[in-house]
């Protein structure tokens, strides 16, 4: 456990909170704090302190550049 990964994963956690229309559950298993908008995940954290660990889904922009 690092108090890094503790930082990263308390920042990931209230920054998912902080958008609107966010739920939050652990539909997978009790370790695993699952976030989602629209019924479509986009975050995960894990609870477990000798694996910490995000996990960030994001699609591509579709507008052109």
């Amino acid at each position: 456990m690092s108090a890094a990964g503790d930082r990263l994963q308390d920042t990931a956690r209230k920054a998912a909170l902080a958008l609107s229309e966010v739920s939050h559950g652990r539909p997978f298993t009790p370790g695993l704090d699952v976030y989602k908008v629209a019924d479509k995940v986009f975050l995960i954290v894990t609870d477990d302190p000798d694996e910490q660990i995000i996990t960030v889904s994001a699609s591509p922009s579709t507008r052109g550049h």
